[in-house]
């Protein structure tokens, strides 16, 4: 399970995060929506480990979270997919980055048969592919690691709407198998409500309401 307990973030004598509190059960999938500038990005950060809030404090299966100490448990896939990567890197260079030196590479070969890529695309450069393409890479190198929690960071944002179509049946299908616990944060409750268990709604810096039931309309 993972918490945030009381969460605030204060900058320059502005609250971005004004005493959040949230649960999400292991395996479930939670959309925040908001508005630009409502906090959501920074809580992104905090719940990453990446920005210590003013107050409060994120727990992971009961235990305070600590990249240092727990090592990479929560990732994000961001929405510019093209500025998370190193353009000039092969697929291949990309996804074993992070990975120690003698990773399998069949376990590489699997994960790109799941987001849906050909292992030919190993040896093309970032600056080669699509954007559909590159957020697949995005993923696979996600899942290559191995991550309790994903966060997708207006992941979809910047894609066409065909593409965005096939990239929440790719979720589908990767949270089906794996059943890490997805945070789906976006603007757009159209794309919420295809994905998600439920949805909060943060305004200024503060969790105003949740949408439980995802077939009516609000």
């Amino acid at each position: 399970m993972l918490e945030c307990k009381d969460i605030t973030v204060n900058y320059q004598g502005k609250t971005v995060l004004d005493h959040c509190n949230l649960s999400i059960k292991k395996g479930e999938i939670v959309g925040i929506m908001g508005e630009s500038g409502s906090g959501k990005s920074t809580l992104a950060r905090v719940i990453l480990g990446i920005e210590k809030p003013t107050q409060g404090q994120v727990l992971l299966d009961g235990k305070t979270y600590s990249i240092k100490e727990d090592g990479v448990r929560i990732l994000v896939v961001f929405q510019d997919s093209f500025h998370a990567v190193n353009p000039r890197f092969t697929v291949k260079e990309i996804l074993l980055e992070a990975l120690s030196k003698d990773f399998p590479m069949d376990q590489v070969d699997t994960v790109l048969k799941e987001v849906g890529l050909p292992s030919e695309v190993l040896e093309k450069r970032a600056r080669e592919l699509s954007g559909g393409q590159l957020q697949r890479v995005c993923i696979a190198r996600t899942l290559l690691l191995n991550p309790d929690v994903i966060i997708f960071d207006e992941s979809l944002s910047g894609l066409d709407p065909k593409t965005q179509v096939q990239i929440l049946q790719l979720l589908y299908k990767i949270h089906g198998k794996y059943q890490n616990t997805f945070i789906f944060i976006a603007h757009d409750e159209q794309l919420c409500r295809a994905i998600c268990d439920r949805i909060l709604i943060l305004e200024n810096g503060q969790f105003t309401r949740e949408i439980q039931d995802l077939a009516e309309a609000t």
